[in-house]
């Protein structure tokens, strides 16, 4: 009786020791994901009737952006969510992703229909938790347009020691406001 109950007390330890390990090994993925795709679209169009919108563009409009933005687009197709509410535009929306140093970033860029950008939120992030952008950061992109320069270091803060974030986040806002100048 007593070699059973240490048995089973020894694979009980071994079973919760395996489970720490597991635990451990993947913490590093663990809050990666920042907000829901559907959540960040009720927040920034609350109440809001949201459409799917494709927007293809041709190599020739894919060649122009790209030297507008100083930025090679590697999608000729995009998806774009427009916000209505009673009728009335609200805005466009859409989530890009972009390797920042090795690993990936999504961002939600919204902007209204005069072209500012209304908000820019933090989807998803799996570089190292320090790289990642500050909300009041990207708060700063807020009332942006096309004709405004957005680039950090020079008219956008610099995150320290977050350089290539801050260039992508910068970068992924200004395609997105340039598309929805161009096609939407």
């Amino acid at each position: 009786m007593r070699l059973s109950i240490r048995k089973q007390g020894r694979t009980s330890v071994l079973a919760a020791l395996a489970l720490a390990l597991l635990i451990l090994a993947c913490y590093p993925l663990l809050g990666r994901v920042y907000e829901k795709p559907d959540d960040a679209l009720k927040a920034v169009f609350p109440g809001a009737e949201i459409t799917r919108k494709p927007v293809y563009l041709s190599k020739q409009e894919q060649k122009t952006l790209s030297e507008q933005i100083n930025k090679k687009l590697k999608s000729r197709f995009y998806t774009f969510y427009e916000a209505r509410k009673n009728g009335k535009l609200l805005g466009y929306g859409t989530f890009y992703t972009d390797v920042v140093r090795t690993k990936e970033q999504t961002l939600f860029v919204a902007v209204d229909g005069s072209g500012k950008v209304m908000d820019v939120r933090l989807i998803s992030f799996f570089e190292p938790e320090e790289y990642r952008p500050p909300e009041r950061w990207l708060d700063i992109l807020k009332g942006k347009t096309f004709a405004d320069p957005i680039q950090p270091g020079k008219d956008l803060p610099a995150m320290s020691g977050a350089t290539l974030t801050a260039r992508s986040s910068a970068e992924i806002t200004r395609m997105v406001v340039a598309i929805i100048k161009m096609k939407l």
